[in-house]
């Protein structure tokens, strides 16, 4: 992971008090003031190196791909998987898609961020993109709650600022691709394109990636040629770089987690219900130091009680 260091003084007290505040309070709406998002957002862009395209990162740390403004399931994941302050953390993007509790989830995540960022990676996701490349607004309570059109057009275009400065690929001990979509060596578009290092064995060598952020919610049926096609193109690529399998959260998985393409590609879904058609469970792939791999379970703050924690074997 790129080494930075956490906002300092004062500022750091404060920011540390709106972390302790959110989690206080469980999934509520912040009444936040125009002031304070707008320093918030500028202290964070501050602190964010945009040319760090890939970060480099490992264990212990938690794997957590899309929430998508589920806010209390955000907080569940710290109650349950360990807190800002102590844990490392991924998260794969698609944290935020407009809806309600957005700003609150974007708040405890910039705030961790700039608090701890040395236990934080924020990737940016397909949603992210759409709202880096389009001209549509952050999200629609911005207008709502400050109808002052410079007000809401002034954090619209800094929060669009900083989200066009994540990260978009996280490797996790040289042999993990982390990614919120796919990834393809055969370049198309240059603006979404990153260097990697390769793993142990390709000490100097890099290969240029293309990020391909996917909009799913749910894999479309493929037939086994499909498959066998997909497989073959995954693991070679994977091969060409000596790493050994790619972690990402393009579409919802309703079990939270799924292991497809010869168990090369693990899709992760952390935040509960995303979509209509299927109540999806929400899942953490938590990595311990001796490179051990649980899913543990997330229900939300107004979910039931659990204490599921699945062991799988990873490769790494």
């Amino acid at each position: 992971m790129v080494e930075s260091q956490p906002i300092g003084g004062i500022k750091r007290n404060f920011y540390e008090e709106v972390i302790k505040d959110h989690l206080q309070k469980g999934p509520v709406e912040h009444e936040y003031s125009f002031g304070f998002l707008s320093e918030l957002m500028e202290d964070a862009l501050d602190m964010i190196d945009g040319a760090c395209r890939v970060e480099y990162i490992s264990p212990p740390v938690n794997i957590c791909g899309d929430i998508r403004s589920r806010y209390g399931d955000l907080l569940d994941v710290f109650r349950n998987c360990g807190w800002p302050f102590d844990q490392k953390y991924v998260f794969l993007g698609n944290f935020i898609d407009g809806g309600k509790f957005s700003l609150e989830t974007l708040v405890m995540l910039v705030c961790c961020k700039m608090c701890y960022p040395q236990n934080f990676v924020i990737l940016r996701g397909f949603f992210e993109n759409e709202l880096v490349k389009t001209e549509r607004s952050f999200i629609g309570e911005l207008r709502v709650r400050f109808s002052d059109s410079n007000k809401w057009q002034a954090l619209n275009a800094t929060i669009k600022s900083y989200l066009k400065r994540l990260p978009v690929i996280a490797v996790l001990n040289r042999k993990i691709l982390c990614v919120n979509g796919m990834v393809t060596s055969n370049i198309k578009n240059e603006k979404n394109v990153v260097s990697v290092k390769n793993g142990n064995s390709f000490e100097n060598h890099n290969t240029r990636l293309e990020v391909m952020f996917v909009e799913t919610d749910m894999p479309s049926p493929i037939t086994p040629n499909k498959i066998d096609e997909e497989s073959k193109t995954l693991r070679d690529l994977l091969k060409s770089m000596d790493m050994s399998m790619m972690i990402n959260s393009d579409n919802v998985v309703k079990q939270g987690y799924q292991f497809t393409l010869c168990h090369q590609l693990l899709t992760i879904t952390t935040g509960t219900k995303l979509v209509k058609t299927h109540n999806n469970r929400g899942i953490v792939m938590m990595m311990d130091r001796h490179n051990k791999v649980h899913f543990k379970g997330i229900q939300g703050l107004d979910g039931e009680e659990h204490d599921d924690l699945i062991s799988v074997p990873l490769r790494c």
